[in-house]
């Protein structure tokens, strides 16, 4: 038997796909903003003053993500 509305149901899981697949994207975004603080919280007080950011920002953002 078909579907009375098979469109609809179509346009549903299409955006269920998107939804899906934009939750996706923001987890491997997350991921590299970790991984850039990280590799700035390996500099110095020095070095991170140098480029304008505080330790406190590069920890911050390290512990929003995580």
């Amino acid at each position: 038997m078909l579907d009375a509305n098979p469109t609809q149901d179509q346009t549903v899981s299409a955006s269920a796909v998107l939804l899906f697949d934009r939750a996706m994207k923001m987890r491997a975004i997350q991921a590299d903003i970790v991984c850039a603080a990280q590799e700035l919280n390996r500099l110095s007080d020095h070095e991170l003053s140098e480029l304008g950011i505080n330790r406190v920002d590069v920890e911050a953002v390290i512990a929003q993500y995580i």
